[in-house]
Order: structure tokens, then C-alpha cells, then sequence
């Protein structure tokens, strides 16, 4: 609540008391001040509850009418003491003050009541967070990986990022994870928390490079509550493995696109998605759809000059790389291997260079690791396991490497980590920095002194 609305709040509930000790004193009566001071307690219950029920409703999916009641609530707070003072104090309202009084207090508990009740019944009030509605761990139990990305920038070999695995306001361990996905349906995909919950279950399955169950979530669609997130599952598609399975995903994306204009209500982002069915379809070799998405680009903006291109049609499905992780010179099993697409592209800030999930895999007992079906363009790899497992010198790492039709199948070397070596980062290129002379010091100076 912010600081404004809480102290008018404040002040109009002061007015309200002084009203009732003004009333007590002007008629003497104890009788009066006894239901004055009951309805007082009511109201403070009732205006106490609105702050919270205002931003349930915007959870809910009402932003709009969360802010006006929650920016409506001083008001109505003050016109209550206002009423209530000149109902007590005006001579001609006092046979019927008790009425009034209960009035305007049924006023305030039967809006508060009926909208409680209701954020109870259908909107999963009552939890005070999402981890308490889900039955799931805060962020401050997340556990925190480290990632290794095989490629060179800024003069450094390979990145290292250490990534916790938790989202805002909860854990997103598999487990987690878990819970979450059977909580949505459980909610009907609706509720204080829905969204919270969505968006927490998309990032973690990404974040764990879970290609597969992050395409079933960012496509999920429940008519009314839930679209798909478009952007996210095209990336998905057209940088993962080009499956029959992949392809039914997409058509069935291209179906929903169809069923709703929603996700599609911003032109800038109605562009990206056209441009990303238009891609995805291209990497499957098929120019007519390609160009049919392509063209709803055109109609988006008719008064441009600059026309899009389709991205070129491709029919190359057999792509494979594989590989072994060595550890300290012993083979590294159950380590998450990630694979990556680089893809380029150009816009208003200038050209970008994104590295798209592909799919991932855990290394065998032998370390080794394999995938397929893969299309052409430029990849690279990375693992996420534990900060000790891959901290130390990596040796042999690929970096970069092309699939194609010149180069379908490759085999890389042994990517090996020397942890018996401290690691010590390349913050320089291969170049460095000059030798720095040695001063030579005397002979006598290196000497203990004598005691």
C-alpha cells in the first residue's frame, strides 16, 4: 500500500473515532456510544482488508479495478466519517442514528464480505505467497549451479556463469517444478497466483535447459486465461532438433495463433511472432508457409519500403555432434550438456547474437554425450553441473563449430577440466600485457636481522 493512501487512511479512521467520542459527549448516551463504537470496529475491519483484496483482484487478472478500489479507499473512508459525524451531530437525523449508522456500516462489510468470499472460492485467496499456495520452497532454499559456455569472447576461452535456480519468490528445482505444473490445473489456471505461478514454471524448465517440458509449458493454452508465449516457443522450435515431432509442435502453435488474437494485441510484437513462424517454417523446408507468415508482416506495416526476406528454405535434418567430458583425466557422468544455436539477427538497435536452447542431455557413465537431427548453422555447447565439479582449467574446449552439408557429422575432441590446476581467468588476449621487470634487490636485504 503506498505510503499517500495508507496515512489518508489513517486519517479518515481518526475522523471516524473522533466522531464517536463527539456523539457519547453530546448525547450522554451509552447506549448510542456502544453501537458507535461497534460500527467504528466493523469499518476499521472492513477498510483494513481492502488493501489487500485490491491487489488480489490485480492478480486475479483486474488490474483495473484493483487500482480504483484500492485509489477509491480513502475516499469512501473519509465520506464514512464525514456521514457518520453529521449523523450523530444533526438534530434531525438523531431518532434515526442507529439505523444510519448500521447503513453505512453494511455499506463496508457486505462488499468486503461478498469480494473476500468470492477471491476465496474461485481465486485461491487465503495463501500469503505462492510457495505457501503450491506447497513449494521460497528462493532462499534455491540451490546455485555453475554453467560453463564453450565459446570465446572478449579474449576469454569460455564463459562461466553461476546461476541460481530460483525465480523471484521460490525455488525452481525439479521437484518444484513439479508441484507448480500440478498446481495450475489445479486452479484452472486462474487465481491470486496463476500467473505468478506460469511465468516461475516457464523460466525454471528454460533455466534447467529442459527443452522438451519448457515447449509444453510456453505453448500452454487454456481459452480466456492462458496463451501461449510465442516468442519463447518459436525460439524452442526452430533452433531445436528438426523432428516430426518439432513439426507437429509448430503446427499446432501456427492452430492456436489462429484460435486467438491473443498475445498478438502489440504490432512490434506481432511482428516478431510473424517473423518467427515465418523462420521456424523455413528450417522445415517449407517455402508456403514461410511465405504466407511472412507476408502478414507486410500487411502489419503496408506504407514501408523495406520488404523482409524469407529465411532460406532448408532440408538438411542430419546434424549430429558428440563428445566426452573428462574430469581430472576420468570420465564425467551425469553432468547437464546443453547445445546451443547461435542465431543473428538484425533491428532497430542494430544486428543482435542470441545461443538458442537446442536440447540437452546428461553425460553417460563413460561421459560421453550425443545429439541429433540437428540443422544446419552454428552451435555451441555448454555444461551445468555443481561449482566443484566444474571449477579448474579447461582444456580443448570446441568453442564455436558449423553443421552443414559439408560437415553432418562431428566428432570433437576430449573436452577435458583440470581441477588439480588452480583455473585463473583470461581477462587478456592472447597478446597479454608487456613482461614487467623484476627489480633486483641486495643480497643483504634478504637477510634476517640480527638480534
Amino acid at each position: 500500500m503506498a505510503p499517500l493512501t495508507a496515512f489518508l487512511l489513517q486519517a479518515a479512521l481518526l475522523a471516524l473515532g473522533a466522531a464517536a467520542f463527539a456523539a457519547a459527549g453530546a448525547r450522554g448516551g451509552a447506549r448510542l456510544g456502544a453501537v458507535f463504537g461497534l460500527i467504528l470496529g466493523v469499518v476499521g475491519w472492513s477498510a483494513s482488508r481492502w488493501p489487500q483484496l485490491s491487489r488480489a483482484l490485480e492478480l486475479s487478472g483486474a488490474p483495473f479495478a484493483g487500482s480504483f478500489l484500492g485509489t477509491l479507499l480513502p475516499t469512501a473512508a473519509a465520506l464514512t466519517a464525514a456521514a457518520s459525524a453529521a449523523v450523530v451531530l444533526c438534530e434531525e437525523a438523531r431518532p434515526h442514528a442507529r439505523g444510519l449508522l448500521l447503513a453505512l456500516a453494511a455499506a463496508w462489510v457486505l462488499p468486503t464480505a461478498a469480494t473476500q468470499a468470492a477471491l476465496v472460492r474461485w481465486w485461491g485467496l487465503g495463501p500469503r505467497s505462492l510457495a505457501e499456495a503450491a506447497a513449494i520452497a521460497t528462493n532462499r532454499s534455491a540451490e546455485t549451479l555453475s554453467v560453463l559456455w564453450l565459446y570465446s569472447s572478449r579474449g576469454r576461452s569460455i564463459q562461466k556463469d553461476a546461476v541460481r535456480m530460483a525465480s523471484d519468490t521460490v525455488d525452481l528445482s525439479p521437484q518444484s517444478l513439479v508441484k507448480l505444473e500440478d498446481f495450475l490445473p489445479r486452479v484452472g489456471y486462474r487465481g491470486v497466483f496463476a500467473l505468478e505461478a506460469l511465468c516461475a514454471v516457464r523460466q525454471g524448465w528454460r533455466q534447467w535447459w529442459e527443452a522438451d517440458r519448457a515447449l509444453d509449458m510456453v505453448s500452454l493454452e487454456a481459452p480466456g486465461l492462458v496463451h501461449p508465449d510465442y516468442r519463447s516457443a518459436l525460439d524452442l522450435i526452430k533452433a531445436g532438433p528438426l523432428t516430426p515431432d518439432r513439426r507437429k509442435r509448430l503446427d499446432d502453435l501456427a492452430d492456436a495463433a489462429a484460435r486467438s488474437s491473443a498475445g498478438f494485441e502489440d504490432v512490434t510484437q506481432s511482428q516478431y511472432i510473424f517473423e518467427g513462424f515465418s523462420a521456424a517454417y523455413a528450417r522445415f523446408g517449407d517455402e508456403a508457409k514461410a511465405r504466407r507468415w511472412l507476408n502478414r508482416v507486410d500487411n502489419l506495416w503496408p506504407m514501408t519500403e523495406k520488404k523482409i526476406e524469407v529465411t532460406p528454405v532448408e532440408d538438411f535434418r542430419e546434424g549430429r555432434v558428440s563428445g566426452t567430458l573428462l574430469v581430472d583425466g576420468r570420465a564425467a557422468p551425469s553432468v547437464r550438456v546443453g547445445i546451443f544455436m547461435v542465431w543473428k539477427s538484425s533491428g532497430p538497435a542494430g544486428r543482435t547474437t542470441a545461443r538458442l536452447l537446442s536440447a540437452s542431455t546428461y553425460t553417460d557413465p563413460d561421459g560421453r554425450f550425443d545429439f541429433a537431427n540437428l540443422g544446419p548453422g552454428r552451435y555451441c555447447l555448454a555444461f551445468m553441473a555443481r561449482p566443484e565439479v566444474l571449477r579448474g582449467r579447461v582444456l580443448d574446449s570446441p568453442d564455436e563449430f558449423e553443421l552443414g552439408y559439408e560437415k553432418p557429422d562431428l566428432v570433437l575432441p576430449a573436452i577435458r577440466i583440470e581441477r588439480d590446476t588452480q583455473g585463473v581467468p583470461e581477462p587478456f588476449a592472447p597478446s597479454g600485457l608487456p613482461e614487467v621487470p623484476i627489480p633486483e634487490v641486495p643480497e643483504a636485504v634478504l637477510r634476517w636481522p640480527r638480534r
